[in-house]
């Protein structure tokens, strides 16, 4: 019997794990399909936010609200002590000016939006992801622009936060208009019956996201395969680095809130400091953006192991 679109997008909820890191590779082997969906990146963005929000129980955002310290915590970590600690170990190290560059660019930048998806394919709660998400993309202007004056003096960074502004309003605002609209529209209890369909379209706009941001990468590996092979290697030193970290300063929370704050520490919003920074921080962090994805999608499929022995 043929297969539906509907039970395909159920399929791929299901696979996820596996259906991230193979979107990111078709976007590397064909070069023109990323370039034909690079102008779906930022739909791709809302789309996937939206899909979380119309699958995370709403209440759980009032009980955060009540008992805030353990967001403001993370949020902390995320937007100060991160860069502090790379910065300085980037330093102590000697690493080229590039590198350090786009090493402390990430760790101060906010989670991605999608740590929630990538929570809930995971099975942990997308709440804390979500809220650590939003909360820290928008508190992002009072700590960027004294943290690239502090740290990068020199490198020549300009932060527009006019671009910032715009861009948050559309990126955190409008899934929750949508989602908001939806749930009216639909009712909590269809979209919960439809789970498995809401899951398959998160990854398959997860997998657009990232066969789109792989634009130009391809081109410049042909031309210099070791540079790009070095960002790579440092990509995932980085996602490691920071993925641990964040297990580990809240492990005493229990091991799920722990998981969740790895994500969020491990996942960082690289395109959104693109967006700020307008082409100021270099060629290399543009490429570092699209590279910067690769160990990201790896996250759910290298995590569920331990995520799985964790509950066990």
């Amino acid at each position: 019997m043929a297969r539906t679109p509907l039970s395909l997008l159920g399929a791929l909820g299901r696979q996820a794990r596996w259906a991230l890191p193979i979107g990111v590779f078709i976007g590397v082997a064909v070069p023109p399909l990323a370039a034909l969906l690079r102008p779906l990146l930022t739909a791709a963005v809302i789309g996937t936010i939206t899909g979380a929000l119309l699958r995370l129980d709403w209440g759980q955002f009032a009980a955060f609200g009540r008992r805030p310290a353990l967001l403001m915590r993370i949020v902390a970590w995320q937007l100060m002590a991160s860069p502090l600690l790379v910065w300085f170990v980037a330093e102590l190290s000697g690493m080229p000016a590039d590198l350090r560059l786009v090493l402390v660019l990430q760790a101060a930048a906010p989670p991605i939006g999608s740590a929630a998806v990538f929570a809930l394919i995971l099975g942990l709660d997308g709440v804390l992801c979500l809220l650590g998400a939003v909360v820290s993309t928008l508190l992002l202007p009072l700590t960027l622009t004294p943290l690239v004056g502090l740290l990068l003096p020199g490198a020549g960074l300009e932060v527009d936060l006019r671009a910032f502004f715009i861009r948050v309003t559309l990126l955190v605002l409008a899934p929750f208009a949508l989602a908001w609209t939806v749930r009216q529209t639909i009712g909590t209890a269809r979209l919960s019956r439809n789970d498995d369909l809401l899951a398959g379209a998160n990854v398959l706009l997860l997998v657009v996201f990232a066969i789109a941001v792989m634009d130009g990468v391809t081109a410049r590996l042909v031309r210099d395969p070791a540079y790009i092979g070095l960002l790579l290697l440092v990509a995932c030193i980085a996602a490691v680095v920071l993925h641990l970290a964040g297990y580990l300063l809240f492990s005493r929370a229990g091991h799920a809130t722990a998981y969740s704050a790895a994500l969020l520490s491990g996942n960082r919003n690289m395109g959104l400091m693109l967006a700020i920074t307008a082409g100021t921080a270099g060629a290399a962090f543009s490429l570092y953006v699209g590279i910067a994805q690769i160990p990201m999608y790896f996250a759910p499929l290298l995590l569920t192991p331990f995520v799985r022995r964790s509950r066990g």
